[in-house]
């Protein structure tokens, strides 16, 4: 996770570009710049792109070891963060009165001289911090972080408000967005939680959360953090289950999971819980789907059609509940988790017969390898597509949400409901729309 974060951090601010599959090799493998030159980037950029890397891995990890030490938050630390990230890098891009690009050395571990306003793309131009007022800003900055922090603030709060305080004043020449990630991320390690990795995919999301905060709402902002936390958190315990099937652990490792284990035969009742709570979860997607189903129904019968729409589902034991298992792995995989569908799976369906056939549906099955009281639903679309032997295939499956719905067997039923019909919502709309350009 930390070389994730020393490459994605990179890649947002443009300082190099690749495919995805580059990034995953150096995740996996380590930062090397025969690596980045398999992906057609000459050695000498490679060279200079993996010691740029190498000085932001050094950066998270110095995280890592001030959350340790207790150290004090202040501008000094900021300030080291800064000389730690440019390194490598010894000039800036500048544009000058008339307009010329030209390159000016890069002042390591100090702030601006000079305005850096940069220009939007409808030619207006974009007020940070003037130079003389950055010392005064920062101090208040840092003032009002440990004001928060004494008032219990929640982590995705604060991060939030401290990375878009941070890019308003943009006390440095380059790197301030390498900067307010690593402070943001700062507030997540030192509540126990993970690093702050914001991928090339959030980009777009990650941007235009960052405008709305401009004009005072950091909610998309809070979200994308915490967004973010919940896929780290899901992955490592998705990889911890991976390790506990391992027969190569170490014994350190092979007493801790014994622990684990353990304490997991005594939570196994309380654990099932969870299933309770899926079913109860399934009833209210019958509910919304069967008011959905009566309203569009009766919308065609009114215009003498025979096209319609049919609610179906099967519960957990139910013969047919193994439907779907391709496509849910297949949306599974898009969302970097694995489906448990052995110890539980169930589903509704919706059909919608017009001109086509589109069918609308949502699973609830397991999350990881095991029955380990956390489970998902998941919602994605398909049409049928009839062959000439007259055998229906399923095309053009696709997701129907921004993300899955994740619960567990310690949360409350009405805390799991509540935010379980915002996600609902969000995804039929979603899946509304799929089926609507099937028929225009």
């Amino acid at each position: 996770m930390q070389r994730e974060w020393a490459i994605e951090t990179g890649i947002i601010e443009r300082l190099y570009s690749w495919d995805r599959g580059i990034t995953e090799s150096l995740i996996e493998h380590g930062i090397d710049a025969a690596n980045i030159s398999s992906g057609g980037i000459n050695r000498q950029d490679a060279d200079n792109i993996s010691n740029i890397i190498n000085d932001q891995q050094q950066t998270i990890e110095g995280l890592f070891d001030f959350v340790k030490g207790n150290q004090p938050f202040s501008e000094y630390f900021i300030r080291s963060i800064h000389k730690q990230f440019v390194a490598h890098q010894d000039t800036v891009e500048a544009q000058t009165p008339d307009g010329r690009i030209i390159e000016v050395p890069l002042l390591k571990g100090q702030y601006k001289q000079h305005p850096n306003n940069p220009k939007k793309t409808d030619g207006t131009m974009h007020s940070y911090c003037p130079p003389e007022f950055v010392v005064e800003e920062m101090e208040r900055l840092i003032k009002l972080y440990k004001q928060y922090v004494q008032s219990n603030v929640a982590p995705e709060v604060l991060s939030a408000w401290l990375h878009h305080r941070f890019t308003q004043i943009h006390p440095f020449q380059d790197g301030n967005g390498r900067i307010a990630r690593s402070i943001a991320t700062l507030v997540f390690l030192k509540d126990g939680l993970f690093p702050l990795v914001i991928r090339e995919s959030d980009r777009e999301v990650y941007l235009n959360a960052l405008e709305k905060a401009d004009n005072n709402d950091i909610s998309d902002l809070v979200k994308l953090f915490a967004k973010r936390q919940k896929d780290c958190i899901l992955s490592a315990l998705n990889i911890q289950q991976q390790v506990e099937k391992s027969r190569f652990a170490n014994q350190i490792f092979a007493n801790g999971l014994h622990l684990l284990k353990t304490k997991y035969s005594k939570q196994k009742e309380e654990v099932a819980k969870v299933h309770i709570l899926a079913g109860v979860l399934q009833e209210t997607l019958m509910k919304n789907l069967e008011n959905f189903e009566q309203d569009f129904n009766k919308g065609l019968i009114e215009n003498n059609s025979k096209h319609g729409s049919k609610l179906s589902e099967a519960k957990k034991d139910d013969n047919n509940n193994y439907y779907f298992r391709n496509e849910i792995i297949e949306i599974a995989k898009k969302h970097r988790y694995y489906a448990d569908t052995k110890h539980y799976k169930s589903w509704v369906r919706l059909i919608m017969t017009t001109d086509n056939i589109f069918e609308i549906v949502f699973s609830i099955h397991g999350f990881g390898h095991s029955d380990n009281g956390v489970m998902v639903i998941s919602g994605f679309t398909f049409e049928k597509n009839t062959s000439e032997d007259g055998i229906a295939g399923v095309i053009n499956t696709k997701s129907a949400q921004q993300d899955v719905f994740v619960f567990n067997y310690l949360e409350k039923e009405k805390q799991v409901k509540e935010r379980f019909k915002d996600w609902f919502e969000e995804s039929f709309v979603i899946a509304l729309a799929e089926w609507q350009q099937t028929i225009e």
